[in-house]
């Protein structure tokens, strides 16, 4: 084989190495994006059963810098593990399924009431996950992701136990760790909590509603909120909002949710 045949099949390993490379690099982060997806359908069964330190533990970026939580409903961020926490953990088992606890206790003195933590006998909050869009950073250290998210929840309310119809949306950053992908940033929007009996549409003018700053011991947001968003109204157009996450190479050149 001459040189000139030779450095022309190097040059083609060359290229094909090269374009492999691109390949595995492009798997992997197909691979990132189901690993994400699961990550936070695990968010969703641990809230399901009030297992928030467990969670907060386990998938949570509690190793990087600039950790936060923000409901748009309390329009304030929580940022930091120690807000997180008081929020997330410390405040929902103790008050906010505190308040349940001893309602079913109260309605149903005859049952037993079990342990005296996370939600009680009754009560379900169950958020699915759809319409994701996941886009993993071309450095594979952060990604976005946002989903909509129908589901139900039974809570004790107006003496009764009452069931609803309830949907969120979330935008969530991630980061990578050491043993894999963590929620980085979690960002949840209410579109509406309605009455089995009802659509959304006659909630919105006559439905309970429920202010958390009203349930003892509600710690308040550290930080101003990244992104507004009022739910489902009958005299507004539909939002634009969280905004899905669009391709990006590292996350100094995008934006927070």
């Amino acid at each position: 084989m001459t040189d000139a045949a030779t450095d022309a099949r190097l040059a083609q390993l060359d290229a094909r190495l090269a374009s492999l490379e691109t390949e595995n690099w492009s798997l992997l982060r197909v691979k990132d994006a189901l690993e994400i997806q699961n990550v936070f359908s695990m968010h969703e069964y641990y809230h399901a059963v009030g297992r928030h330190s467990d969670e907060v533990d386990a998938i949570w970026a509690t190793g990087t810098p600039g950790l936060a939580m923000e409901e748009a409903v309390l329009n304030g961020r929580y940022v930091g593990l120690e807000a997180v926490r008081a929020y997330y953990v410390d405040w929902f088992d103790k008050e906010f399924f505190g308040v349940m606890r001893r309602a079913m206790r109260e309605m149903y003195p005859d049952v037993d009431p079990g342990p005296d933590t996370g939600p009680p006998f009754g009560v379900r909050i169950l958020h699915t996950l759809t319409t994701p869009v996941i886009e993993v950073a071309e450095d594979r250290q952060t990604a976005k992701a946002v989903w909509i998210s129908p589901g139900y929840i039974a809570a004790p309310m107006g003496g009764k136990l009452q069931g609803l119809w309830h949907w969120d949306r979330y935008a969530i950053d991630f980061a990578r760790e050491g043993d894999g992908w963590k929620i980085w940033h979690l960002w949840v929007g209410k579109d509406f909590s309605t009455p089995y009996e009802h659509s959304w549409v006659e909630d919105y003018f006559a439905g309970p509603s429920i202010d958390l700053r009203k349930i003892p011991g509600f710690p308040e947001p550290n930080a101003p909120s990244v992104m507004t968003y009022e739910g489902y109204s009958p005299f507004t157009r539909a939002p634009y909002t969280p905004e899905p996450p669009v391709p990006y190479r590292t996350f100094s050149e995008t934006f927070s949710y």
